[in-house]
């Protein structure tokens, strides 16, 4: 399974065995995850707004956010330890900007932004209780030992109670 998502050139789409119908029941939400500039995520993102369309489904956009763990002692540098809110703020517009674009080409398609500090993959598996698919991207390149998966699409593949969409990106 790992493999082929790591090789694939397409979204591959992973549905465990005794997952029931993805419909009504299945809750009414797509969930995507969401990092990086606007430009990198374009195809995660339009492929969870095409799955919300053809389901009929709200988009719940996740981008999760840590504070560095390295910081410098020059002027300023602890000041960023000490303004989380001008962090979460950045998250935060940094998520409507990748929306944006989408917003205008499926505005029937209901989105809730959802921006939390923590790891992206366990913000993600702890908005899909109400999810009928979950979306996350992995970066369309090769490494020394060969294609891979990242971290978060991994334990979101491993952990997640509904089908998951990984969807390669630049």
């Amino acid at each position: 399974g790992r493999q082929v998502i790591a090789e694939a050139t397409r979204p591959v789409v992973l549905v465990r065995a005794g997952d029931g119908p993805a419909g009504e029941a299945a809750g009414r939400e797509v969930v995507v995850g969401q990092q990086g500039e606007p430009e990198d995520s374009a195809d995660v993102i339009g492929y969870a707004f095409e799955a919300a369309a053809a389901r009929g489904a709200t988009v719940r956009a996740v981008r999760a956010w840590a504070l560095p763990t390295v910081f410098t002692y020059s002027p300023g540098s602890m000041a960023l330890a000490d303004e989380a809110g001008g962090l979460e703020q950045y998250e935060r517009k940094a998520l409507g900007e990748a929306l944006g674009p989408w917003r205008e080409r499926f505005p029937d398609v209901p989105v809730v932004e959802h921006v939390e500090m923590g790891s992206a993959g366990q913000v993600l598996l702890s908005v899909a209780a109400n999810a009928q698919l979950m979306v996350v991207g992995r970066r369309a390149r090769r490494t020394a030992v060969g294609a891979r998966i990242g971290s978060v699409a991994h334990g979101v593949l491993h952990h997640a109670d509904c089908p998951v969409a990984v969807v390669p990106h630049a």
